[in-house]
């Protein structure tokens, strides 16, 4: 039995299509795949690492017994600081509706709480309580050991390459999204 090909492998003996054409799936062809195969992965990783499952099984390891979504509240608002409701969904790329009924959940549990805005005192930000800060510690740290975990066995010298590469990369990211 043989191994199908990867998805978008070329195959065949002809020149490689030219950057931008149709059939242009490996891109530069000074690079032989490293364009269809870096998206590829990228998709995969992002997908996996935001996916319910995945989330809840890192908490799981945790001893976190939220769903996913309050989980990611929870982490972003500890990352970024008190937020409005409607940032939060807009972060979420979420409904204001999906967001109110997360943020039940979570003051019913104590640990996030809506404190008046300062800038607006009709309005309200989400901040977390001390117990709220503790889950968000715990399962970012609990990020931290599984990247560790991943990383196991490579060198230290590919663990940061792979990190200051993926620094230069977020970057770039968020440059194209300022310059549109």
């Amino acid at each position: 039995m043989t191994d199908a090909p990867h998805p978008g492998a070329r195959q065949g003996s002809g020149p490689a299509p030219a950057p931008g054409s149709p059939g242009g799936v490996l891109g530069d062809p000074r690079v032989p795949g490293y364009r269809s195969d870096l998206l590829d992965s990228l998709v995969r990783v992002m997908g996996l690492w935001t996916s319910g499952d995945f989330l809840a099984a890192v908490a799981a390891r945790e001893g976190i017994d939220l769903d996913s979504p309050a989980v990611v509240v929870l982490t972003v608002v500890w990352r970024e600081g008190p937020r409005r409701p409607s940032a939060i969904a807009e972060h979420l790329s979420t409904g204001p509706s999906n967001v109110s009924k997360i943020l039940r959940r979570l003051d019913a549990a104590r640990l996030t709480e809506r404190r008046e805005d300062p800038d607006d005192a009709r309005a309200a930000r989400v901040h977390l309580t001390e117990a709220g800060a503790q889950v968000a510690r715990t399962f970012v740290a609990a990020g931290d050991r599984l990247v560790d975990e991943l990383l196991d066995g490579w060198a230290p010298e590919d663990r940061q390459a792979f990190a200051g590469l993926m620094r230069r990369f977020e970057r770039a990211s968020e440059g194209f999204l300022e310059r549109t």
